[in-house]
């Protein structure tokens, strides 16, 4: 999972999103710049600036939801990244993995969750065997074949898979300082930094909305 061979300065590190995020943030991003655009061609006839306001603060919205969270993971630990602040928990401070309904790292009686990973849980689909059974030959060609396309696909991005990867990973930082492969870390604890660049981009759209609706 991890390239834990190196030293501590390996900047060796795995991105988690999940799909459907990425797509609605594509999908904002092509809407916003083409009414911005939209706007500037017609500014010299009919200036809307407040117009604009909106769709700034819109696009602000839609990165900050969308696009922004992640869980990285590192040969430092994991960092969660939210909506407006970053957690990060280093691997000698994690204790447990939750993913019943979104990803959740735990700190001894503490969990941070992971804005970004939900379960997407979807019901079995049922699937009629037919009057052999689902034992002909055909059938039994098609299940493979199928079951053989799907072994190509890379694994959805879930909360069960993410937590799956970070155990894993768990396992090999372990591993890897028990051999000696990697010094020791210091009981370092877990950090949670709020992040001015993801703050400001929102609130000043947002102090530009307002001041425009009331001129």
């Amino acid at each position: 999972m991890l390239d834990l061979m190196g030293t501590e300065t390996s900047t060796t590190r795995h991105v988690f999103r999940q799909r459907s995020s990425v797509g609605l943030a594509v999908v904002c991003g092509v809407v916003g710049v083409v009414l911005l655009v939209s706007l500037a061609l017609s500014w010299s006839d009919y200036a809307r600036p407040l117009s604009v306001a909106w769709l700034l603060f819109g696009l602000a919205v839609a990165w900050a939801v969308f696009a922004r969270p992640a869980v990285v993971l590192d040969v430092g630990g994991v960092t969660l990244r939210n909506l407006v602040r970053d957690v990060h928990i280093p691997w000698t401070r994690l204790t447990g993995v939750e993913s019943r309904w979104n990803l959740k790292v735990l700190v001894e009686d503490r969990g941070y969750t992971a804005w970004a990973i939900s379960a997407q849980i979807k019901p079995a689909k049922r699937i009629s065997a037919g009057p052999f059974g689902g034992l002909s030959p055909v059938r039994q060609d098609r299940r493979v074949s199928a079951a053989a396309a799907r072994s190509t696909v890379a694994p959805r991005v879930t909360a069960e898979t993410v937590a799956r990867s970070i155990e894993q990973a768990k396992r090999e930082y372990d591993e890897a300082v028990a051999q000696g492969r990697l010094p020791a870390a210091p009981d370092a604890g877990v950090r949670i930094r709020w992040v001015p660049l993801v703050m400001s981009g929102l609130l000043l759209p947002a102090i530009a909305v307002v001041a425009l609706a009331v001129i």
